[in-house]
């Protein structure tokens, strides 16, 4: 078999040739090492990146869960203990009816309430579904009558075919709450009964996930305490040996074509709402996680493949010229040899001894013209290396910049409230408990004002859930432009805000609330060639000594809100022991 050896290849090379081919070898070397080490560092970063990410959606998406279930907790709380109510419970089931009704109008996610007397029999409830009904084995109602009780998203039983407008109307599932009812004595009356329909939560998903990562292709799943998908696609699940116990953690789950970077996040409740135990699911393709990291291998391979073919043409000329004057001793020395009438080299005065000093010369230049060469071949090599460390320190420091933009970006989602801009639930409480410590360490006043848009939900259904956007957020830049840069203004959900007024006391801030409410009643929202005309309710809360923290003073700007309602609408009602001072419209 034939065979050629090493030093045959290089014996049938020009140092032409051998020179550009060595160039070309270091230089496309160097740009292989630097797009794999580009591309394990890329991808590294891009992995931690999506990971925080995703626990931050799913953190977000699980306090929005827990926060949303705690207001309907406390709302029906409070309604079952609330004491001007505590007389309607005997009453004639009519007034029954028409309180619940009231409730159900400020909140439409709530599909039906009802009252069922202690033996299971429902006494009144909304739009009179299922009155005269027994509900004994019902577990909303078992627990119910031993505490206050939530129940886990469920198919509805009784409620399904009242409810459904049509049979092809997907089934409804509702999460419950269930709340003793207990007469002024301590009589248990029986169980105030809420039934939500569980679209509320896509509607917090909508809100939590943002159209750019909708697109990127990420999902938010919400999981029951057994990995159940309570909200997403029915007809996939989790890698089987997933620990739903197991607490915050991220991990690839390859169930799904190209696999899926998932975050699970478990709910924890909030105060006193003890939580369901769901799990919140954050996902995104590996394939797009990773979509940024190969663009950079690829502008690090499409660079230094420019800068290969680049140093290798430098290489080929470079050496062109360095072995030209070799070529020309040589052919010089070799016609010296061959012609017989020369007696001396070009430019030597020609004698025998000149001619050998001339020879041993040029074969001195010739081996400083190859030494020169392999200098010339290194410093190309060196600064290619050198343009390409510059090249990735650029890219590291974009994608360090553009991290940082999209963690301000993650941090304000996370912070305000995506219709109105104000800040949300999650961000004003600092606000509040750095006013609470001031008030305990300096006894500077702060107070907290509660606001609702009256009959919000005729709003909607009249002129369409577009305009009761705009009104929510012509309330908010209304009352925003009113009030100072110290004050801090946020929506809790739906059409309820709040306020926190620091150095304030109780005077002020219902005169505050009064000329709030009353703008609030010349503000005009145009939509549709027509003008809304509102109106809100507002409870005041003040702090003093007897308050344990934040919750307590908002819970009690709260209860006055709903006495204000239910006292009328349009009114101010600030809490006090004996709930008397009240401010309505004229």
């Amino acid at each position: 078999m034939f065979r050629v050896s090493a030093q045959e290849i290089r014996d049938s090379l020009t140092l032409r040739w051998q020179t550009a081919l060595l160039v070309a070898a270091v230089c496309a070397g160097a740009v292989g090492l630097a797009a794999a080490g580009g591309a394990i560092i890329a991808r590294g970063s891009a992995v931690r990146a999506a990971d925080r990410e995703l626990e931050t959606l799913a953190t977000t998406m699980a306090d929005r869960l827990d926060h949303h279930m705690f207001e309907r907790y406390r709302e029906i709380k409070n309604i079952a203990a609330f004491p001007t109510l505590q007389q309607i419970w005997e009453r004639d089931p009519d007034d029954i009816r028409r309180t619940l009704e009231l409730v159900q109008s400020s909140l439409p996610e709530y599909a039906w309430l009802g009252f069922a007397t202690p033996d299971g029999n429902v006494r009144s409830a909304t739009k009179g579904m299922l009155e005269g009904v027994s509900v004994a084995s019902r577990p909303w109602f078992v627990n119910g009558m031993k505490d206050a009780a939530v129940e886990d998203v469920h198919d509805a039983k009784l409620l399904d075919k009242l409810l459904r407008s049509s049979p092809e109307q997907e089934p409804f599932r509702f999460v419950d709450v269930a709340i003793p009812v207990r007469l002024p004595g301590g009589k248990l009356a029986g169980v105030l009964g809420a039934h939500m329909s569980w679209t509320w939560a896509e509607d917090v998903r909508r809100t939590v996930l943002s159209a750019e990562q909708a697109e990127a292709g990420a999902d938010v799943w919400v999981l029951s305490r057994s990995g159940e998908v309570l909200l997403g696609p029915k007809d996939l699940k989790l890698l089987e040996n997933t620990k739903m116990d197991a607490g915050v953690r991220v991990f690839t789950d390859p169930t799904t074509e190209g696999g899926m970077r998932t975050a699970i996040v478990p709910t924890k409740g909030y105060q006193d709402y003890p939580g369901l135990g769901w799990q919140i699911a954050a996902r995104k393709p590996v394939a797009v996680i990773y979509a940024p990291a190969n663009y950079l291998v690829w502008q690090i391979l499409a660079i230094g493949g420019a800068a290969v073919v680049a140093a290798t043409l430098v290489a080929w000329f470079v050496a062109g010229t360095v072995a030209r004057p070799l070529q020309r001793l040589s052919e010089q020395l070799d016609s010296i040899g061959r012609r017989s009438d020369a007696t001396s080299v070009e430019r030597q005065h020609g004698s025998k001894d000149v001619l050998h000093l001339s020879s041993a010369i040029r074969s001195l230049l010739r081996r400083v013209g190859a030494a020169e060469a392999e200098q010339q071949s290194s410093s190309s090599t060196i600064a290619a290396l050198k343009l390409e460390l510059e090249n990735q320190a650029k890219a590291s420091e974009e994608k360090t910049m553009r991290f940082g933009a999209d963690l301000h970006a993650l941090r304000i989602l996370a912070d305000t409230d995506s219709l109105t801009g104000l800040l949300n639930r999650r961000a004003f409480l600092p606000y509040a408990e750095d006013a609470l410590s001031y008030y305990k360490r300096y006894q500077r006043p702060f107070s907290i004002l509660m606001f609702d848009i009256d009959h919000f939900k005729r709003i909607n259904d009249t002129f369409g859930h577009a305009a009761g956007d705009d009104v929510i957020q012509a309330v908010g830049d209304l009352i925003s432009q009113e009030i100072r840069n110290t004050d801090k203004f946020a929506r809790f959900g739906g059409e309820e805000f709040v306020l926190l007024l620091r150095e304030t006391d109780a005077g002020i801030a219902a005169d505050l609330a009064d000329r709030l409410r009353e703008k609030v009643a010349d503000l005009r929202v145009p939509t549709g060639g027509r003008d809304i005309t509102l109106t809100v309710s507002v409870g005041c809360a003040v702090a003093d000594e007897t308050g344990r923290d934040v919750e307590d003073f908002i819970q009690r700007a709260d209860e006055a809100l709903y006495a204000a309602k239910a006292a009328g609408r349009n009114r101010v009602r600030s809490f006090r022991d004996d709930r008397t001072h009240d401010r309505s419209a004229a």
